[in-house]
């Protein structure tokens, strides 16, 4: 499969390691119960109707509130460490991050909607070749769930041929028991790498029946971060303040009915920054800039008590996100006199701001003894203005031709069923059609004159699938699914270089296969052992792949490319001793030229072996990451060497006394200072760091 000697005995090494501990763990104890709800345990909630990971015919993880807290994440990257499949790409920084999934996404791409990320069902988009995608805090969220593949596009948007990333953010019920009027916690936390650090304090109440009220308010700061060599990894340094507000008012005479609230904030504003966030070249020079992501919602809800037909929840949203530059570089290229000048300009200013509207309805269905059906219908829309004003002193310029300022308009409507019989058998079939039309009206091109272009182009994509799941026995399932979608233009896209463009949409067919493993009782009473095993491949036609040629920007229209890869996730615990490891394997093959596909990501494998000392609650253990060498690379890609990474962990929850509902974590990331770089960063990897964090509720 293109992987070299050493890659293969790190991963298999791994995964061998932790057959051999939990058959010894295993054999050491004489009872055991479930210590904890494992990856493959955890509720999904982004697959129509709400059910176990491993239950659903498609690949999807889920973090819940300890497995982020478990993370102590600087940034939103740190959190997808243990998932198989999905990998941050860009850099270290915060204002560089992006993310791929299954090798499609690239930080120097217009991957909008390959790729869809939603905060409480809102959409999160942003693009500017040289800035990460999406900025945020993990300490604002209690779950993450990443679905990954096509089949995720009937109910999130057409063309999400990588997948899609939502984000829950903390509810007031989190920190509230039944009575209580006020509650909420203390945080803060220590990161040695960088010498950074976290202060978060939340407030929940309900000051009156059914009224839930929650406050969040986070600081966050470091200093550039060290690699492995103790170098200074440039840009890693920021500070950023974010919070969250939310409410909820329950009402009806079988409290069946909600309206809710909540407004969030994030917010940097750093001076002398590389104006590039993704590799540092100093062709662009540096900046001052303010980075703030705002997202405001209003909705209803209303279960109606005693009437399947109806399950019924509404929203309408604001979404806008706004990075500020001033004080740009003016860039001197050599000559006699040189030639000056202001790329960017002095001052400019990108935003995306977005409207959003939505609705869905669950049906329930019960068809006799045995069968059992839900159907999820819904639409959504959302209307987006792309700015881009840059003032070069004499005028100011509109955009640019590979980034111009225009509308997007989206509309969709869908429909998926879930047919279960006897909790043996799943069918999901589903259907999505969605409308896209982009706009631009007149624009100030380079030499500061104005056009009047005044064009639009619209598209309609389709989005069907079907997905099966079987329990042949208690132990054992069968998976599989089949699913097109086709990704509409990007404004990017039709109006590169002042000019409309006969873009073709992508078109993707993706076919998933799987295992299911279950075991109860498997060495002793009360263990278990879960596993979920998938195969896909994902063919892609009309696909716009970007890079940077050394000179600007290249978008290369590749008439067949083809994903496939492997995932693989599985967990053992008993009351005491616990496992989990994850891996994944992509290919991607430029079908039309028989060459390889840019931002494939390493073969890699991680292995998490745990104890749990139940008297103290006290839970640690250490992880392995590992990743292969990679040389099936673009012709503009450079190979990059595999490694291992240890890391050890602990955390003790106290019961009683003082220190009751308290949280004391203790990380040690990269133990050995191990030197590296990920295969889709542009930077080098983080060094060793001590990480320390404690946590109170009240």
């Amino acid at each position: 499969m293109g992987l070299k000697i050493t890659g293969h005995t790190q991963l298999m090494g791994g995964v061998a390691l932790w057959v051999m501990v939990f058959n010894g763990g295993a054999a050491a104890q004489d009872t055991a119960q479930n210590a904890s709800v494992t990856p493959l345990q955890r509720i999904v909630v982004g697959t129509g109707i709400d059910k176990v990971a491993i239950d659903t015919p498609q690949a999807v993880t889920v973090l819940d509130q300890d497995a982020i807290d478990a993370q102590q994440a600087r940034t939103i990257g740190d959190l997808f460490s243990e998932i198989p499949g999905i990998t941050p790409i860009g850099s270290n920084s915060v204002l560089g991050e992006s993310i791929n999934i299954r090798g499609i996404g690239e930080a120097l791409s217009g991957d909008e909607t390959r790729i869809i990320i939603q905060v409480d069902g809102v959409n999160k988009f942003y693009e500017q070749y040289r800035m990460g995608s999406f900025f945020s805090d993990p300490e604002l969220y209690k779950q993450v769930e990443v679905l990954r593949g096509p089949a995720s596009s009937t109910l999130y948007g057409s063309g999400a041929m990588g997948g899609v990333v939502t984000f829950t953010t903390k509810d007031a019920s989190d920190f509230l028991d039944p009575g209580d009027l006020i509650g909420g916690r203390l945080k803060t936390s220590w990161d040695s790498n960088g010498n950074g650090w976290l202060g978060s304090g939340i407030i929940a109440a309900e000051p009156i029946k059914n009224l839930e009220l929650l406050g969040n308010l986070n600081y966050r700061q470091s200093q550039d971060i060290t690699d492995g060599q103790g170098k200074k990894i440039e840009d890693t340094d920021f500070t950023s303040v974010n919070g969250l507000i939310k409410a909820r008012y329950t009402f009806g005479e079988n409290e069946d009915q909600s309206v809710f609230a909540s407004y969030e904030n994030w917010s940097s504003d750093e001076d002398n920054q590389n104006y590039d966030q993704i590799t540092w070249g100093p062709d662009f020079g540096t900046v001052d800039r303010t980075v703030t992501d705002q997202t405001a919602i209003i909705g209803y809800e209303n279960s109606f008590y005693d009437n399947d037909l109806l399950d019924m929840k509404a929203q309408v949203s604001w979404s806008d996100t706004r990075v500020e530059q001033k004080n740009q570089d003016e860039i001197c290229r050599p000559g006699f006199p040189p030639i000056c000048y202001y790329p960017f300009g002095d001052n400019s200013e990108y935003s995306y701001q977005t409207w959003q509207g939505k609705a869905d309805n669950v049906a329930t269905f019960q068809l006799g003894d045995t069968w059992a059906a839900y159907l999820t219908t819904g639409i959504d829309g959302q209307y987006q203005e792309r700015r881009n004003p840059r003032d070069f002193g004499t005028y100011v310029q509109s955009g640019s031709n590979i980034h111009p300022e225009g509308e997007t308009t989206n509309v969709g409507g869908y429909a998926q069923a879930e047919l279960v019989w006897n909790d043996r058998v799943t069918l999901i079939p589903g259907m999505r059609i969605d409308y896209s039309s982009v706009s631009v009206d007149s624009y100030v091109n380079s030499s500061g004159d104005t056009i009047d272009l005044n064009e639009d182009k619209s598209e309609i994509g389709y989005s069907p699938k079907l997905a099966a799941m079987i329990k042949m026995s208690d132990w054992f399932g069968v998976f599989g699914s089949v699913a097109h979608t086709e990704r509409l233009p990007s404004l990017d896209e039709v109006f590169t270089n002042y000019t409309v463009n006969d873009v073709k949409k992508e078109l993707s067919n993706n076919f998933e296969a799987g295992v299911t493993l279950s075991f109860d009782d498997l060495a002793l009473e009360g263990d278990a052992f879960r596993l979920k095993a998938t195969a896909f491949r994902n063919n892609v036609t009309n696909f716009y792949a970007s890079y940077w040629d050394g000179t600007t920007v290249v978008t290369e229209v590749i008439p067949e490319a083809r994903y496939e890869g492997l995932e693989l996730e599985a967990s053992y615990w008993t009351d005491s001793v616990y496992g989990t490891v994850g891996a994944s394997l992509i290919r991607g093959k430029n079908v039309t030229t028989g060459g390889h596909l840019n931002a494939i990501p390493a073969d890699s494998a991680f292995l998490k072996i745990g104890y749990v000392y139940r008297p103290w609650n006290l839970d640690f253990g250490w992880k392995g990451d590992f990743f292969a060498s990679q040389d099936l690379v673009g012709d503009d890609e450079e190979k990059t060497a595999g490694y291992a990474l240890h890391n050890l962990y602990a955390a003790w929850k106290p019961t009683e006394g003082y220190l009751a509902d308290s949280e004391f974590r203790f990380n040690v990331d990269n133990v050995f200072d191990k030197s590296f770089r990920n295969h889709l960063s542009d930077d080098e990897g983080a060094g060793r760091s001590f990480k320390l964090s404690f946590a109170k509720k009240f």
